[in-house]
């Protein structure tokens, strides 16, 4: 299968858009204010396998957003580096996210921690009441975190 990976992780290039979007797009990631100059990559040769990026609203308020693996790179700690790499460049805090339940330990390891939705940022807390109102969310329990 997909033994000796060589993944390359660095900013993502004009060059990977069409890629990121297709990934996004096959996982049902985040493509809202898509802005290829806040994106991640993590790449095997020139094959896209992973992304993440800040979003950034108008207010300032960051989350982190669209992190995508290839299925079959999952599993493989591709997330988790993309994860760090992030937040090693992306100095300015708070950031912060929308996931499932089941993933907060998974986002605990980075040091984010839940927070009170009614707590959120208004421009932040609109993102989430739009979430909650999908129809896939009300199978969800989804979590607001936070890292300062």
């Amino acid at each position: 299968m997909l033994n000796n990976l060589n993944i390359i992780y660095s900013l993502a290039t004009e060059q990977d858009q069409l890629s990121i979007v297709g990934l996004l797009k096959e996982l049902a990631g985040d493509r809202s204010n898509f802005d290829i100059a806040r994106f991640y990559v993590a790449k095997d040769g020139d094959f896209l396998v992973g992304c993440i990026r800040t979003k950034v609203f108008v207010s300032g308020t960051r989350e982190l957003a669209s992190l995508a693996v290839n299925k079959n790179y999952q599993g493989r700690g591709i997330g988790s580096e993309l994860i760090k790499k992030l937040l090693l460049t992306e100095t300015f805090r708070p950031i912060y996210l929308l996931t499932s339940a089941d993933k907060e330990n998974f986002y605990k390891k980075f040091d984010f921690n839940i927070i009170n939705p009614l707590e959120l940022p208004s421009e932040f807390k609109k993102e989430y009441e739009k979430i909650m109102g999908l129809p896939f969310a009300k199978d969800l329990q989804v979590i607001a975190m936070i890292i300062k």
